[in-house]
């Protein structure tokens, strides 16, 4: 395993897709800040906004870092130098969930800030949240490995549609479960059972799809 080609790779891509990260993590701050305004419309909307944001994002870095090599031919320049299919698979799997990661982690962090900041804002809810994002984050890894195993344009917008619904069904559920739904209007932060088995069965599908990503991509006998 060549280190040095890695970094390269790596930050090749993350300098390529600077510009819309630093848009993705702004426009995912404001949304984050707009959540913990005065009033049930702004929450709503703000709430909305974040979930846009993480998705937009996820689709388009898949996207980009991802489907676009085959078409535009960057992948076969790129494979035509001094580096291996290991090499490549480790730098182009890794980058993309790192620029995923950096939005995401960027709301994450500052929804928990402002939860004890915020007078208004309900510290409770700072679990429920937490339950979201890694959703959201094991919906992004599922497009992932399906990015990686089809290469398809057309099976990738599948997966995230079925992600979408599947967010909205999550969500009700949530809504509707006794103990999680106690959580948004709790003074107090808790980890009930339910929400840790939840985030285990979250935790499990994240590290399968991207088990599963990495193992198909480095065995693949050619990608040019």
């Amino acid at each position: 395993m060549n280190t040095q080609a890695i970094q390269i790779l790596f930050l090749k891509d993350l300098f390529l897709s600077r510009w819309p990260l630093f848009g993705y993590l702004v426009g995912g701050l404001l949304s984050a800040m707009v959540t913990c305004l005065p009033g049930e419309s702004a929450g709503f909307i703000g709430f909305i906004l974040m979930i846009t944001v993480t998705i937009a994002a996820g689709i388009h870095l898949i996207g980009v870092l991802l489907l676009a090599e085959p078409v535009e031919m960057t992948r076969t320049f790129v494979m035509s130098l001094p580096v291996s299919l290991l090499d490549y698979s480790i730098a182009k799997i890794s980058v993309v969930l790192v620029a995923f990661l950096i939005p995401w982690l960027g709301m994450l962090a500052s929804l928990t800030v402002l939860t004890f900041v915020v007078p208004e804002a309900k510290p409770g809810a700072l679990a429920f949240l937490v339950l979201l994002f890694l959703f959201m984050l094991a919906g992004f890894c599922l497009q992932l490995v399906t990015a990686v195993v089809t290469e398809s344009v057309g099976w990738t917008m599948v997966v995230v549609v079925l992600g979408n619904v599947l967010l909205n069904l999550f969500l009700k559920t949530l809504h509707e479960h006794p103990v999680i739904s106690k959580l948004a209007t709790s003074e107090i932060l808790s980890w009930p059972p339910v929400v840790l088995q939840i985030m285990a069965i979250e935790a499990i599908v994240i590290l399968v799809a991207l088990g599963l990503a990495f193992l198909f991509q480095s065995r693949r006998g050619d990608l040019v």
